[in-house]
């Protein structure tokens, strides 16, 4: 029972310790797909889509987040070693879709 109360309380404890990795990850994926803005009027909008699904409004200087497909396409290419220190669950990760 212990250790049942003790797994349950450092469960989110351990989640929190990989999040500033995550979030590395994720900020890298997000400068490798960059959109291109091309600089428009202070009144134009000028959104990003990837396959379909809204990415957000491109703005220079912004970066936009990536889609589950683009990170896990950029995480299945990362090193392997990289991917688990930041990650210990990428293992188990799901691969890339292709079409």
């Amino acid at each position: 029972m212990k250790f049942a109360l003790l797994a349950l309380a450092l469960t989110p404890a351990l989640a929190l310790a990989t999040a500033p990795a995550d979030k590395q990850l994720r900020s890298a994926c997000a400068a490798q797909n960059a959109p291109k803005v091309v600089v428009s009027g202070a009144n134009e909008f000028q959104f990003q889509y990837h396959q379909g699904k809204l990415r957000g409004e491109a703005k220079p200087g912004k970066q936009l987040a990536c889609t589950e497909q683009q990170y896990t396409s950029y995480v299945a290419s990362l090193d392997p070693a990289a991917a688990l220190a930041a990650n210990p669950t990428a293992a188990g990760k799901a691969p890339a879709k292709t079409k």
